[in-house]
């Protein structure tokens, strides 16, 4: 879905300045911080800003209209045009009908505000996961849903949606914050691809940016080198004019550094689609799924139809070991027909006790596994009501070891027409279920140390999907939701892993024909589920997403561009930005890399800061001496060596286990000639301080 139509990839720094005279620009939470920089910004270029701000604290608490009235003031000083707003982001339609009031239109909408209510999932309350949705889930789109009419009737509107790097790799005390924060990004995803042939442009951002937030979580001399002046410029590029086509894109900013994600999806593995497919053959092709040598970057769902006739002509699968689930329970929401029946019916044939949950009907899935001779009960009740549905595992069986998070519905619908009532539903069942059902069962996954989730996102909420802006922030919601958990659950052996599945379902019935429906069967997609739920997937076997169908299963990642790094002595500009535009969105010049976790998404900015200009020119072509460190990390990784050969007699042996505490009469710890002779494991420690790296750590630190 993203282009460049710049065409200023390496382009001298333009002396005409980028200006918004006559454009109005509405910037909720912009009081301080990140929002009162796009504030003061946009007004000395020539534009209205409507200056909203609720006056709370970054907890969300309180309420006053200083904070938007200073801004306000500053602007109108300086000789800008400017408005102050003081409600909330979920009376969004207030917000856009200050700005038609008082300027007559609206052009761009920068949705900003957020609170933190960081705290662990163990932890967390409701109040702390629902005021978080309310502000940056249900704000964007309350604010965004009452401009859109203003931008189709002229056929012109930007949109900027606030992520963050929480979001984009999960976040240790933030699976709410998280699961908000990629929202965003499934969300702006479909609204590009909606509001494109309107000229109605939305991307999404992650900031690190000094504010009243991340004065939280982070220390005073880093803050001090990440002003908000350094996003501004590229919001700005962004949501000018000039800019086209560049449109349901990702950018991660911050501290002078820019760069693009993307998604880069595994080839997979391939396997024949029918009964001889199974979680076994599946782990046998496990490092298929997962390799990314030959990757695509995809902006849609896979061909489906295609993976599933190319699969149907291989071989069947050879018999491989299944997993075991004999004594352990399994919990499916939405477990009552379609893909949550066959994961019932799958779990019971491997040996798992399990709990069907079903709004409408869990007992004839029940009856069925009854009948095959398992073991199963049934509780008829919304995944929002997670503390019922888990107390059924407890009160049938006394624990509860799996969860598949399974339960969904559709109300897909243009983002024009779209009201109120159907984003909420979709946004409750789907991601406030998944987090209702998994709250419930943590205490009993901490308890005996051990848990397994999968949670269901989809290729939607992935890469966007034409009416379905509620489903899509819900899913992309999950999967941030997902990839913080993970990060809380590991040491305690609670694995949590997401999958996006293709699968004909009576939910899928609403938008598949009928054919397709029967031909892509649930029962390709539930062994992947099967086998995510079982000790046998190689660690760390967490944090992942895959997308599954068809006898197909592929991972899929983020890929980042090596970006441009602006030195931080010199006020970036815009103009500047575009300058180096083409550095910042070019996948293809040897330096993209996978971040995976926060630190990944930190590498580029935290280096960025001892960026110093050379006096030449404002903007540093290579990124300066901090930007070859980088490339060369980036080569250190993808070097090989011929490996170096570690000697060592019974001698070097001994005079170890002796250093470690062995005594004279451990005999075989400190005799040649003893028959148990040995060496402590903690010796193969010693081989790498001896190996020669195919590097010098000279270039790379």
């Amino acid at each position: 879905m993203a282009h460049n139509s710049y065409g200023l990839a390496g382009a001298e720094v333009s002396s005409k300045p980028l200006r918004f005279d006559g454009q109005t620009v509405v910037v909720t939470g912009a009081g301080g911080g990140l929002g009162k920089a796009y504030a003061l910004f946009f007004a000395s270029r020539g534009a209205n800003v409507v200056v909203n701000d609720l006056g709370g604290s970054f907890k969300g608490e309180g309420k006053s209209s200083k904070a938007a009235d200073v801004v306000v003031e500053e602007i109108k000083a300086a000789g800008g045009k400017a408005v102050g707003n003081y409600d909330s982001v979920e009376d969004g339609d207030k917000i856009i009908d200050t700005a038609i009031k008082a300027f007559g239109r609206i052009d761009v909408l920068i949705n900003n505000a957020g609170i933190l209510r960081d705290i662990s999932f163990k932890n967390m309350k409701d109040e702390d996961w629902d005021l978080i949705m309310k502000v940056h889930v249900r704000g964007a789109y309350k604010c965004t849903r009452a401009a859109w009419p203003h931008f189709r009737k002229q056929k012109y509107g930007r949109v900027i949606n606030t992520a963050s790097a929480a979001g984009l790799f999960g976040s240790f005390g933030q699976t709410n914050y998280s699961a908000a924060k990629l929202a965003q990004v499934g969300f702006t995803e479909t609204l590009a691809k909606e509001g494109l042939k309107y000229n109605i442009l939305a991307n999404v951002i992650a900031p690190i940016a000094a504010s009243r937030m991340t004065q939280t979580v982070m220390p005073p001399d880093v803050l001090e080198n990440l002003k908000p002046d350094w996003v501004v410029p590229l919001v700005a590029v962004l949501v000018h004019p000039s800019n086209t086509q560049e449109t349901g894109s990702i950018f991660e900013c911050g501290g002078g550094h820019m760069a693009k994600l993307r998604w880069e999806r595994a080839k997979g593995a391939l396997l024949r689609a029918d009964d001889s497919y199974t979680p076994g053959a599946l782990l046998s092709k496990w490092d298929s799924v997962n390799d990314f040598s030959e990757p695509s970057y995809p902006t849609g769902v896979a061909n489906f139809m295609e993976l599933l006739e190319e699969a149907q002509k291989l071989p069947a699968n050879p018999p491989a070991k299944n997993p075991d689930f004999k004594g352990k329970v399994a919990l499916i929401t939405g477990g009552g027909a379609g893909l949550g029946r066959i994961y019932c019916l799958q779990f019971a044939k491997y040996g798992a006790k399990v709990v069907v949950n079903d709004l409408m009907n869990p007992d004839d899935v029940v009856q069925e596994i009854q009948k095959l001779g398992g073991e199963a009960v049934g509780v008829k009740a919304s995944a929002e009501d997670g503390d019922a549905v888990v107390k059924a595992a407890i009160d049938a069986y006394g624990r509860i070891d799996i969860i598949i998070n399974n339960a969904g519905i559709l109300r897909d619908k243009a983002f024009a027409n779209m009201d109120d009532k159907q984003f909420d539903q979709v946004l409750d069942v789907h991601l406030r279920g998944t987090y209702k059902v998994t709250k419930a069962a943590w205490p009993y996954f901490l308890k005996q140390k051990y848990g397994r989730v999968v949670n269901t996102t989809s290729t939607s909420g992935i890469y966007g999907n034409f009416g379905q802006a509620n489903y899509a922030a819900a899913k992309c919601g999950i999967l941030g939701f997902s990839r913080a958990l993970a990060r809380e659950g590991q040491k305690y052996n609670i694995l949590v892993n997401t999958i996006a599945p293709n699968a004909g379902t009576n939910m899928t019935r609403t938008i598949m024909p009928e054919e397709m429906v029967q031909a892509f069967k649930p029962d390709y997609v539930a062994p992947l589920v099967v086998l995510l739920s079982s000790d046998m997937v190689p660690k760390p076997g967490t944090g992942a997403l895959y997308e599954v169908g068809s006898g197909w299963a592929a991972q899929t990642r983020w890929q980042r561009t090596g970006g441009h790094g602006f030195p931080v002595d010199v006020q970036l500009t815009p103009e500047h930005v575009l300058g180096q535009w083409k550095r910042i969105t070019d996948f293809s010049d040897g330096r993209a890399d996978h971040p995976a976790d926060g630190n990944d998404g930190l590498k580029s900015i935290m280096a960025n800061m001892q960026n110093k200009s050379s006096g030449s020119e404002p903007a540093q072509k290579e990124g300066g001496k901090n930007g070859e460190y980088l490339a060369n990390i980036e080569k250190a990784k993808k070097a090989t060596t011929q490996g170096t050969e570690f000697k060592y007699d019974e001698r070097d042996v001994i005079l170890y286990n002796l250093g470690l505490g062995a005594k004279r009469t451990d005999l075989p710890f400190v005799y040649e000639g003893d028959d148990n002779f040995q060496v402590i494991p903690t010796f193969g420690v010693i081989p790498p301080f001896n190996a020669t790296p195919p590097f010098s750590f000279d270039e790379i630190v």
